[in-house]
């Protein structure tokens, strides 16, 4: 028992260390987990509390910063602000000439650290790592879609961004001739002032100033044709894992915008039509229509944001929003004209008071402009200035003469003017539309922008007649083709297919299909953008769209008035001819105080002329139902007697058949008057009063018109 019982005890220490052996292996490998880790952050063999310092959070694939202008590094380990008179990098670059606006968060930390506040880098320890100096495609692709925004448009319209056929993006839209949006209510902060020196030589390290937020005024309401550029842009994808916090878009022209960290963002931008930068405020970033470039700077303040990378700088390269290279350049934007832009007009041009030629002298009797008096010329050499004057040797001068009479516009001032195209109404006669005596022009100081040609299309139809089911259209070619010098368009004579009394509708369509055309509205330009851009040319008919429309309504005017307004022109005094044919007469030919009355039955036994005056409605086409008449007619009253009667009679006007000018009417005639009655078979009874009653049918037109200013034209249309 005594030999057994050392091997029992061997046996059991070897069971033992084979039961251990299992669980020491999970041991070993934390240092390499810990080393694993200390490549990702710190380097190994560093100190624990580099590793234990709070970092970004860990990361399934690293943040590359390949393509960057520049990339801040920290020193292993840093994780506070300790202040150090050496100084550190600056946030973003330029710094000491960049005026800087903070947008959607709190602008106090990052402008006290830009002043040399305490930050991250400010012990001086951080070091600035210089990337491509140049254009890089990671930079550009930051940029994805340039959008316009302005008070009329519902949604951003993008000019530039789509992919052409080769995968370049393109300009769609210039934006050029657009109006601009005041940015004068932001708030911005100055540019850092140059730290001063001591004695010494040595640039001395005061401590910041104290910084406050900086608050936005009241900003000014747009104009409708106020257009603000925004840039839409999108941090690279493969630095997208590190965790920044702020983001800084500086410009050429030294301002700088910094904003919350979003990988998708986006900046407003303002086009510097004049190709000059301007004094930079730091309210709004530039671009240029030529292109530029960008400095996106994405950025923390107290923590780094993939290992030990403070921020990092992309630059982006701006495109030109001008084509001065294609032989299709993008089309130019320009505002919708405002109701009473489109005018329509039938009256006189009115004559323009003449101009003075370039290098003319003055009329006599005008004074010059402030501020325009002409320098002195150039002495002779060896000549002594001239003594000032002083008031008691000024001259006096000279008596003003009487300016030159001008010549009075040849309109009159009572009359209706142009009417806007507001989709209502106006009454022209037809003398001016069979003349060519209209026109429609393009009025507003908007269209002084307008350097390049915009087509319209302009239609004419006549809506009380239909040919084929559908209106006549009475203009052969609409096009119009504005430009500044040139924005009337005149209507053409009207012969076929229109008549003196008609109802028209006069429309005006934008056309920005047109080959004609230069320039898209910007109500247009987001459904025709795709068709612009397209190979395949679209329909230019399905294109227009409806800008201004009238209804006309051509009829004979009173008086000598050619163009009213539906509101003005009103019932007028008319006169015509018309033949009353008596059916059946009820007469009284003797006085009852003179002598024993006659009172006379007939049928069927008169017809006479009778002048008729009533009152016209011409845009109804409507007559007052009663008209009044002067005439006279052939009476038979039987046993041999015949009498001429004339008279002043009342008559209804309501026609039977047709309207407008045809008074063929059925009614009752009443009238007093004198009757000569003459006998085959005795004497003549002679001249005697009658009074009368007859069922009568008159057959008129009413073509003649009286005005009410007592001028008459038979036979055919009042007006000019």
């Amino acid at each position: 028992m005594s030999a057994r019982s050392p091997a029992m005890l061997l046996s059991a220490v070897a069971l033992a260390l084979a039961l251990a052996a299992p669980a020491a292996a999970p041991a070993q490998d934390e240092p390499e987990a810990d080393a694993g880790a200390a490549e990702d952050g710190a380097p190994a063999g560093g100190p624990a509390s580099a590793r234990s310092a709070p970092s970004a959070p860990p990361m399934a694939v690293p943040a590359d910063f390949g393509g960057s202008l520049q990339v801040v590094r920290a020193p292993a380990g840093a994780v506070g602000a300790a202040t150090s008179a050496a100084g550190g990098p600056e946030i973003f670059p330029d710094a000491r000439r960049v005026w800087m606006t903070v947008r959607d968060t709190d602008p106090v930390p990052i402008e006290a650290a830009r002043r040399g506040g305490r930050w991250l880098c400010s012990g001086g320890g951080c070091a600035a790592q210089t990337g491509d100096p140049g254009q890089s495609p990671v930079g550009d692709q930051i940029l994805r879609s340039i959008k316009l925004q302005t008070p009329t448009l519902p949604l951003p319209l993008t000019v530039w961004g789509r992919l052409s056929e080769d995968g370049q993006r393109l300009l769609d839209f210039d934006p050029v001739l657009l109006g601009r949006r005041s940015y004068r209510h932001v708030c911005a902060y100055r540019p850092v002032a140059e730290p001063a020196r001591s004695p010494s030589g040595a640039p001395a390290a005061p401590p910041p100033e104290r910084v406050d937020a900086c608050r936005d005024g009241r900003p000014e309401p747009p104009p409708a044709d106020a257009g603000e550029l925004t840039l839409g842009m999108q941090w690279p994808k493969q630095s997208e894992m590190a965790d920044f916090h702020y983001l800084a878009i500086v410009d050429s022209c030294g301002n700088a915008r910094v904003q919350p960290f979003q990988r998708t963002f986006t900046v407003p931008v303002l086009e510097v039509a004049s190709g000059a930068c301007g004094r930079p405020d730091g309210k709004v970033l530039r671009v240029f229509p030529g292109g530029g470039w960008l400095r996106v700077t994405a950025f923390n303040l107290h923590a780094p944001a993939a290992g030990n990378v403070v921020n990092a700088t992309y630059r982006v390269t701006i495109p030109p929003l001008e084509n001065l290279v294609e032989s299709n350049p993008a089309r130019l934007l320009f505002p919708d004209p405002l109701a009473d832009d489109l005018k329509v007009d039938c009256g006189p041009t009115p004559i323009a008071p003449p101009r003075a030629q370039p290098g003319s002298a003055p009329p006599p009797g005008s004074a010059p402009p402030p501020g325009s008096a002409r320098p002195p010329g150039p002495r002779p050499p060896g000549t002594a200035p001239p003594a000032p004057q002083t008031a008691a040797q000024a001259p006096s001068p000279a008596p003003p003469r009487a300016a030159l009479p001008r010549r009075a516009p040849a309109v009159d001032p009572t009359r209706p003017g142009p009417q806007p195209l507001a989709h209502g109404a106006v009454v022209i006669s037809p003398a001016p539309l069979r003349l060519g005596n209209c026109r429609i022009r393009l009025t507003g100081q908007t269209k002084h922008r307008l350097v390049a040609p915009l087509a319209l299309h302009v239609s004419l139809t006549r809506t009380d007649q239909m040919r084929g089911g559908a209106p006549i259209e009475l203009l052969q070619d609409g096009t119009w083709i504005v430009t500044p010098s040139s924005a009337e368009f005149p209507l053409p004579p009207l012969a076929d297919d229109f008549d003196g009394d008609a109802r028209l509708r006069l429309a005006v369509y934008s056309d920005p299909l047109s080959p004609q055309g230069k320039v898209v509205l910007l109500s247009d330009a987001g459904r025709v953008a795709s068709s612009l851009r397209s190979n395949e040319p679209g329909d230019p008919e399905r294109a227009r769209r409806l800008v201004g429309s009238v209804a006309i309504h051509s009829v004979p005017l009173c008086g000598e008035d050619n163009f009213e307004t539906l509101e003005a022109a009103g019932s007028c005094f008319r006169a015509y001819l018309t033949v009353p044919a008596m059916l059946a007469t009820l007469q009284v030919t003797r006085a009852p105080w003179v002598e024993k009355p006659l009172v006379t039955r007939s049928v069927l036994s008169a017809v006479g002329v009778a002048l008729a005056i009533d009152r016209y409605d011409p845009v109804e086409r409507r007559a007052f139902p009663v008209a009044a008449q002067v005439g006279g007619f052939v009476q038979t009253l039987g046993e041999g007697r015949v009498g001429l009667l004339g008279y002043v009679g009342v008559a209804p006007t309501v026609p039977i058949l047709g309207s407008g000018g045809n008074t063929t009417s059925f009614g009752f005639l009443a009238g007093l008057g004198l009757e000569y009655i003459t006998n085959e078979a005795g004497p003549d009874e002679g001249l005697k009063p009658a009074a009368f009653l007859s069922a009568v049918v008159q057959v008129g037109q009413a073509a003649p018109q009286v005005s009410t200013s007592g001028r008459a034209s038979f036979g055919t249309y009042a007006g000019e």
